[in-house]
């Protein structure tokens, strides 16, 4: 396997002195420390990578040498489309649950979709669910265009990211004590989904993004 690494190539140039590289993971020198114990996400590892004097051929730079700053923004915006939508698929697996078991729950005497409390909040989260499918949408399609997607990828991922905890915790209050335990999945899905506001920026990050690209039109 390989892992892309980011590396200071040039101290004195700031943002210009930063170069990207793939290192196979056979390169002697380099280890996988340690694998975090973590909330949720279990099946994708998160770990801390030793570099000890590593050396790559130079025909491993991807790209020119201190391009590394602009490869990494130009993956934030795709990884930021791909979090909104991640946060959108786990929004919409813990809703789908919600409304399977509001469906077949029953309580004096008729299914609990049928009052209007809890229809009223499945109503809400299909409601966000769809409205963070749409920004996700926009941004990619901005991005496949290769038009400029920044702020669209920002957004994606600030509503979707926000939204999806909330349709996850309203999942589990539909579920009612059952959502408390893993033997249903909203547990799980509520604890997966708490990192898409934190990997590839912050909820604040985004939010100062869009506040300066507002700023700048």
């Amino acid at each position: 396997g390989v892992t892309i690494t980011f590396a200071v190539t040039g101290p004195e140039a700031g943002k210009r002195g930063i170069s990207a590289f793939l290192v196979p993971t056979d390169t002697p020198g380099y280890q996988v420390a340690t694998i975090e114990k973590k909330l949720g996400q279990h099946t994708s590892d998160t770990c801390q990578l030793v570099f000890e004097d590593v050396t790559v051929p130079l025909d491993l730079r991807i790209g020119d040498e201190g391009e590394g700053y602009k490869i990494a923004l130009a993956n934030l915006e795709t990884g930021r489309i791909g979090v909104a939508a991640q946060a959108v698929g786990m929004a919409n697996a813990a809703y789908e649950s919600a409304l399977a078991y509001a469906k077949a729950r029953t309580s004096f005497g008729k299914p609990i979709i049928d009052h209007q409390a809890v229809g009223f909040r499945l109503a809400d989260m299909a409601t966000q669910i769809e409205a963070a499918r749409q920004l996700a949408y926009h941004a990619a399609t901005l991005r496949d265009a290769q038009q400029p997607c920044v702020q669209a990828a920002s957004m994606a991922k600030l509503f979707a990211s926000e939204m999806a905890e909330r349709v996850c915790s309203d999942a589990i209050q539909i579920h009612g004590g059952y959502g408390y335990l893993n033997e249903f999945p909203v547990e799980r899905i509520y604890r997966d989904v708490r990192v898409c506001q934190i990997y590839e920026g912050t909820s604040d990050i985004q939010r100062l993004v869009i506040s300066r690209s507002l700023g700048a039109q």
